[in-house]
């Protein structure tokens, strides 16, 4: 489609989470990649346009987002350098346009990636955005500031001028965040936010010791996962069971058991939700991953090979393993336990939303598909309405993110857009039925989409 070439998609319903409201005989008018006009017509009353596609009664909705996804990201493998076993993630072109591919099918438009080799996101939206690779538009930070050597994924300067050396590294890159992780002191979290606050860029954390209430007070842009573990957001003899559990260091049993000590109407978990409240700190929980871990044995149940399609075939042999790692030594008993703890992650969730904390929707996997759609359900099942659940997939989303012009049906929006032949208030499954996409005024199959996936799954690491 040329710059002044207008399109026309007519005769559609079309589905407006942010403000809960369908349009029968729905039309848009697209031209430069944005939505000019919009309404509601019969074919005898539709604006003039270069080009009309007849949605055949179809059903539009805002492109999704996904504001955790490591994309660039390569599978997480353990190998030997200078002598030693280092964990490494960095990734590979041809795998990240593969999973840029699926993603993007799955109706993904836009996206945040929260940690990852700045050089490769970066790389990655040079492509994008010249039109070299399809995929989604792609936010993100770089290196995640921790002590435990990732190689592709982590970076521990030794004192303040290293730290300010290498933010600076990262902006130039690019990155929108800065990204703090588990094994940073207290210290080094409010450093971090300090020295970003000076470039002035924002902060996002992954956090375990550090209390979610230090990094709040603190002013963090967003937090992330349904792991806020840290023993100072629990009391009394629960603080001081868990705290006597924390010291193995090898235990990862946390990731249930501080959900089975903690108290949401505590004193400290009380406060926390209030001064997430005020600040207005974005969180996406990524629930998924909580159910990875504590289902790690069941997964082919929950996520069959058929639906693996959106995953490199080198991940598909990997992504299992990696989510039984932390369960390795866990008892029937520890899975039982950790299993039950599952709604209670999502009570933390329905707390959250239900006191106005901003939430959106994230998978932290490299290609969204699947794991997405699983998200939707977990948050559904929490206590939301499939508009309020589509809401956070949308304008949530580009709220997360600081976008103003996206996650919305609305004249002088982006056009980014999906087709589905079911209706997903009726049921999220429809996103399932999903067909086509519209990513900045561009048309795509999803069948042609698909099909440029077998020449990338050839490359092998």
């Amino acid at each position: 489609m040329s710059a002044s070439e207008s399109v026309l998609y007519h005769n559609a319903t079309l589905i407006n989470p942010a403000t809960e409201q369908q349009l029968t005989n729905g039309w848009l008018l697209v031209q430069d990649g944005r939505i000019v006009k919009m309404g509601q017509a019969k074919a005898a009353s539709l604006p003039a346009a270069s080009k009309q596609i007849d949605l055949q009664q179809q059903y539009v909705l805002p492109g999704l987002i996904d504001v955790h996804l490591h994309l660039t990201a390569g599978p997480h493998r353990v190998e030997m350098r200078d002598g030693a076993p280092v964990l490494t993630m960095a990734g590979h072109s041809e795998v990240t346009r593969y999973h840029a591919i699926s993603t993007l099918a799955t109706g993904v438009t836009t996206a945040f990636s929260p940690a990852g080799d700045p050089q490769a996101n970066a790389d990655y939206v040079q492509q994008q955005q010249a039109g070299q690779w399809l995929g989604p538009k792609l936010h993100y930070a770089g290196y995640v500031f921790e002590p435990t050597p990732i190689f592709g994924g982590a970076i521990y300067p030794t004192d303040e001028a290293s730290w300010r050396a290498e933010i600076a590294k990262q902006q130039a890159l690019g990155v929108d965040y800065i990204k703090l992780y588990t094994g940073l002191t207290a210290d080094e979290v409010a450093l971090g936010v300090r020295l970003a606050r000076e470039a002035r860029l924002k902060t996002i954390a992954h956090l375990d010791s550090v209390s979610w209430q230090y990094a709040a007070d603190l002013g963090i842009d967003i937090l992330t996962h349904a792991l806020p573990t840290s023993a100072e957001l629990l009391t009394g003899a629960a603080k001081a069971a868990y705290q006597a559990e924390r010291k193995n260091h090898y235990n990862q049993r946390f990731i249930y058991s501080w959900f089975q000590h903690v108290d949401y109407d505590s004193e400290p978990m009380r406060r926390l939700i209030t001064t997430l409240v005020k600040q207005q700190t974005r969180i996406d929980l990524t629930m998924v991953v909580n159910e990875l871990f504590y289902f790690a044995r069941e997964l082919d149940a929950i996520y069959p090979e058929d639906a693996m399609w959106v995953f490199h075939p080198q991940m598909r042999q990997r992504w299992r393993a990696l989510m039984a790692a932390p369960s390795y030594d866990w008892s029937t008993a520890d899975f039982a336990a950790a299993q039950q703890q599952l709604p209670k992650v999502q009570a933390l969730f329905k707390r959250l939303y239900d006191a106005g904390v901003p939430l959106a929707i994230g998978t932290d996997s490299t290609a969204s598909g699947p794991f997405y759609l699983r998200e939707l359900e977990l948050t559904k099942a929490a206590g939301l309405s499939n508009w309020q659940v589509l809401q956070l997939a949308t304008s949530g989303g580009a709220h997360h993110l600081g976008l103003t012009d996206h996650g919305q049906l609305k004249a002088g929006y982006v056009a980014d857009f999906i087709v589905l032949a079911a209706n997903p208030i009726t049921d999220l499954h429809a996103l399932n039925t999903l067909h086509t996409v519209v990513q900045q005024g561009n048309l795509m199959q999803v069948e042609a989409l698909k099909a440029q996936l077998s020449s990338l799954s050839q490359f092998e690491f």
